[in-house]
């Protein structure tokens, strides 16, 4: 009976060291754990402060306001200095009670600012761009134009905003290049998988860009004021991924007579 007893305190003994080497590896992942996010929140902040900064100092060196014109536009865009900071920039658009308000920018490899900034460097932002076979002076019938759905609500974010409906039925997007200042009204917004017709440039005929820009409006989720469309006229689509990464935001808007 004697040994028994022994037998039992040794195994408690051996119950309570292997519980407490439990206990110590819970504890030293957990607080691996607690340093690795603290680290990222760190590298989060310092790099949303940086590309602050960055965003708005490009602003301040290129972006003028004057008042507002007939066609509601109200910014000069110097695209000399653009053009000395990066050749790869085409136009700047802005969509007005928005974050997006951004130069745009094209180069001949295929995604190269999906992580990279105006200025080339590293940017987990990336920069709003379009695809290389995109014609450079906004004359496709359909140009699609890129942007990351950042945390911030940077980038191409606030076209989530655009999709709940939260900027209203009647929303202007303007896009500024060298030779010209234009409108474009938003005519549909829904959110759907990448598929490939949905990235369509060009289209082989009238009729079949005219299916493209119905398709899109009786699908929207947004019913927008827009009294009629021309299918002469050119169109832009804004993409971004939806909340998940796996589905796209799409926003298309049609260039307004000038």
């Amino acid at each position: 009976m004697k040994g028994n007893g022994k037998h039992s305190k040794v195994n408690s003994t051996n119950k309570i060291n292997s519980n407490n080497k439990i206990l110590n590896i819970f504890l030293v992942v957990l607080i691996g754990i607690f340093i690795y996010s603290g680290y990222n929140v760190s590298i989060w902040c310092i790099s949303n402060k940086k590309i602050k900064n960055l965003e708005e100092g490009l602003y301040s060196n290129v972006v003028s306001t004057t008042e507002q014109n007939d066609n509601g536009i109200t910014e000069q865009i110097d695209f000399a200095k653009l053009e000395d900071i990066n050749s790869d920039v085409i136009g700047w658009i802005k969509i007005d009670d928005t974050y997006i308000n951004y130069p745009i920018l094209k180069n001949q490899t295929k995604d190269y600012y999906l992580k990279k900034d105006i200025y080339k460097n590293y940017n987990i932002s990336g920069s709003i761009f379009v695809e290389n076979e995109t014609n450079a002076n906004f004359e496709d019938d359909n140009t699609i134009i890129y942007g990351h759905n950042m945390k911030n609500k940077r980038m191409f974010a606030n076209l989530h905003k655009i999709n709940r409906g939260e900027l209203g039925s009647n929303i202007d997007v303007k896009i500024y290049t060298k030779s010209e200042n234009s409108i474009y009204k938003v005519f549909s917004t829904y959110i759907d998988e990448p598929k490939t017709e949905l990235f369509k440039q060009n289209f082989l005929n009238k009729k079949e860009k005219q299916n493209y820009i119905n398709n899109a409006i009786n699908r929207s989720d947004v019913k927008f004021d827009i009294d009629s469309i021309d299918y002469d006229s050119k169109i832009i689509t804004l993409v971004t991924c939806d909340s998940n990464n796996k589905r796209r935001v799409f926003v298309n808007a049609i260039k307004c007579a000038q």
